[in-house]
């Protein structure tokens, strides 16, 4: 499974090397001439802009499975609880990477969606240096260009309010929503990339309900009914890392399509890394349903 993932991000990394710029025509090379019709105090070419924020979280999102497969090596089970905290970060930046890939955007909602992005961020480096007096005037500055900007282009603005971000026309739309419709539309399975994300955030945020989704049955029954005492076993089998973290794996790759699409670029040792790296994962996540009938025909199960 690891060497799957080490292989597909190795092969992301060539082809953009081996690529650079996006193809002629291509709508990444579309956006950044129509672009220039959006100019302001925002940005000399916001179309621009956008295809390059969803390129950085492209490499994001890749260095996130190059991460994952580290930790999935690591020796006596020492990544057990921090897989789950690296792959949250693979479907968060393939989420929002997805979002601003998405195919036959007119180039206004396209720089929407970035400027949403970039005004959450702007409220994010705000709370960042919450309480340091005279921190917030490059935050404060930015988010007021963005704004007056949008404004002399007919966008509806919407100014931060207590903890909340600015945003243009429509909020920033959550993680796990994305995970929704990426999941439907690639998959058809509704709701089931929120409930993953949810399970990964809790994971990384050291929410109990989170740990303790990997806890299995007491080691021992007796010590299990003594006061104050916890003995259980973590599990932690490649079948289940497979069946729990292939909703990251499906979204990076559903994203991974817009970005070659958006790219103009195409790339036969990408395709070959991918097919292999979804079969790996697909097989390992499915043996769970063959032992199972096995079982039930009473043939040995395989050693996990």
């Amino acid at each position: 499974m690891a060497d799957g993932l080490d292989l597909l991000a190795e092969a992301v990394i060539a082809m953009t090397e081996a690529n650079g710029a996006p193809r002629l025509l291509s709508p990444a090379h579309t956006d950044e001439a129509a672009g220039i019709k959006l100019k302001g105090d925002w940005s000399s070419n916001p179309g621009l802009d956008s295809t390059l924020a969803a390129r950085l979280l492209v490499t994001s999102a890749t260095d996130h499975l190059q991460s994952l497969a580290a930790v999935l090596r690591m020796p006596g089970g020492g990544g057990i609880f921090g897989t789950y905290t690296v792959a949250r970060g693979a479907l968060e930046t393939s989420a929002r990477a997805w979002d601003l890939l998405g195919p036959g955007l007119p180039i206004r909602e396209r720089v929407r969606r970035h400027m949403n992005e970039r005004l959450h961020s702007l409220n994010e480096a705000r709370a960042l240096l919450s309480g340091i007096d005279g921190t917030h005037a490059q935050q404060d500055d930015q988010e007021e260009k963005i704004l007056r900007s949008a404004k002399q282009h007919s966008f509806e603005v919407h100014r931060a309010r207590k903890y909340k971000a600015a945003y243009l026309d429509t909020p920033r739309p959550r993680v796990g929503s994305l995970a929704d419709v990426c999941l439907q539309a690639y998959t058809g399975e509704k709701q089931f990339g929120h409930m993953v994300y949810r399970l990964l955030s809790a994971h990384a945020h050291g929410v109990s309900y989170g740990l303790l989704q990997l806890l299995g049955p007491p080691e021992d029954l007796q010590q299990a009914t003594r006061p104050g005492v916890v003995a259980q076993q973590v599990r932690h089998s490649s079948i289940e890392v497979a069946t729990r973290l292939l909703v990251p794996l499906v979204v990076y790759t559903a994203m991974m399509q817009r970005f070659l699409v958006h790219y103009g670029w195409r790339d036969a040792r990408y395709e070959v890394a991918l097919q292999r790296a979804l079969r790996v994962w697909l097989d390992v996540a499915l043996a769970s349903e063959t032992d199972g009938r096995d079982a039930a025909g009473g043939a040995d199960r395989p050693d996990q």
